[in-house]
């Protein structure tokens, strides 16, 4: 096995780790054994917001410190395309952020409700997962990139791909309005729609 086969295997063996890490901190199994232990709300977010932190960030720096080659980088109007991507992928995932309440999500206050949120105003209205979308796009749509850093994305994307199906499950089991919204809203692309889905 060459070097280069061995960086990307490095690459999606540590993507599994934190992906199976991630979303045991985020299972249901977890969450009720930190109930039990007197961890309830906003207490059991705040601690899994500032452990994905820290998680993502020594995974980013593990990736890093992996040797890296240029892969390809695009110049003229080409960049300006691709950088307008990336502005259009950021715009999308801070619009996922505006019908949601930033401090129940962060953990900073107890939320509402005991469930996860069902969102389906503002871009949810066109999008179930804008977050993963616009942030894929923004990953995808960089001008000039590495071999490992082409890896690293498409290992996120894949993530986000199955991340998203996992919490749709969860969100299916609470909210019985969830399925009909599923049939109804594109996940990542904002397609035309039959018509208005309903939360009810």
């Amino acid at each position: 096995m060459d070097n280069s086969a061995i960086i990307i295997a490095q690459i999606w063996l540590s993507g599994l780790a934190f992906a199976l890490i991630h979303s045991l901190l985020a299972s249901q199994f977890v969450k009720h054994w930190c109930y039990q232990k007197g961890l309830i709300e906003p207490r059991y977010r705040l601690l899994y917001t500032l452990l994905a932190i820290l998680l993502t960030g020594l995974w980013v720096f593990y990736i890093r410190q992996l040797p890296d080659a240029p892969l390809y980088e695009f110049d003229g109007s080409a960049r300006y395309l691709f950088r307008g991507l990336q502005l259009l992928g950021a715009g999308i995932a801070l619009a996922s952020f505006l019908p949601i309440d930033g401090a129940a999500f962060l953990g900073l206050k107890r939320p509402r409700e005991t469930h996860d949120p069902f969102i389906v105003k503002g871009i949810y209205h066109y999008l179930r997962h804008p977050m993963y979308s616009g942030a894929m796009l923004f990953l995808l749509a960089d001008p000039t990139q590495t071999q490992v850093g082409l890896q690293f994305t498409l290992v996120i994307c894949v993530y986000f791909i199955i991340g998203s199906r996992l919490e749709e499950q969860r969100m299916i089991h609470q909210h019985p309005g969830y399925q009909q919204y599923r049939q109804h809203t594109p996940g990542f692309v904002p397609l035309p729609r039959p018509h208005k889905p309903s939360n009810s």
